[in-house]
């Protein structure tokens, strides 16, 4: 009996299973290690992205968005906050990209005075920034000049306008800029983002 455990532990495999159970013991440390080095709470992420947005650090208060106010016709509401220089940045997801994909958004509402001090009056849009998408291969097709033109059309929106990517019609007109499912997705992400400000900010219609 000896003289075959003896054996054994002189064989090529005892030696294969050795070395293999050492790889796997030294790559799960090495794991462990880079994953506590690597990892990114949701704060600092939150964070990274508000330093994305502004350039800057900025202060938020999460506003409370329950399901059934999240859901508008072109696209759902994530999340929504109050910054710390009184403007409102709400996440929105876009509907209708292609393939039956999504774009995900922050927008920028420009606001001045508070509602506590019965001074408040919104601006308009100050930024839309791309967040993330789902199946949308050409979305890079679609360059800052397009966001930008969401800001552009503030007298309009306050009017009480919104965006379509159709030429024609009352809504405000913008470019497919390329990717046109992508951008329809986009701009169904900026109407969500615009009719949750309007109902559930400002307390009136979407």
């Amino acid at each position: 009996m000896k003289a075959k455990l003896k054996a054994f532990f002189q064989s090529n495999v005892f030696r294969c299973v050795t070395i293999l159970l050492a790889i796997v013991l030294v790559s799960g440390a090495l794991l462990s290690v880079c994953n506590d080095l690597l990892f990114v709470s949701a704060e600092e992420r939150f964070a990274r992205t508000l330093a994305k947005i502004y350039g800057r650090q900025v202060e938020t208060t999460q506003l409370s968005v329950s399901a059934e106010d999240a859901v508008f016709a072109e696209g759902t509401v994530n999340a929504a906050y109050l910054t710390d220089d009184g403007n409102y940045l709400i996440q929105s997801t876009g509907n209708g990209g292609y393939s039956g994909g999504t774009v995900t958004l922050w927008t920028v509402f420009s606001c001045e005075g508070s509602k506590e001090a019965n001074d408040f009056k919104w601006l308009g849009i100050e930024k839309v920034v791309y967040e993330s998408d789902r199946k949308q291969s050409y979305i890079s097709k679609i360059k800052k000049k397009f966001y930008t033109e969401f800001t552009v059309h503030n007298e309009e929106i306050l009017a009480g306008g919104k965006f379509t990517t159709a030429a024609g019609g009352d809504d405000i007109y913008t470019l497919s800029a390329g990717a046109s499912r992508s951008s329809a997705a986009i701009v169904n992400g900026v109407n969500t983002a615009l009719a949750y400000f309007r109902a559930h900010v400002l307390g009136g219609e979407a």
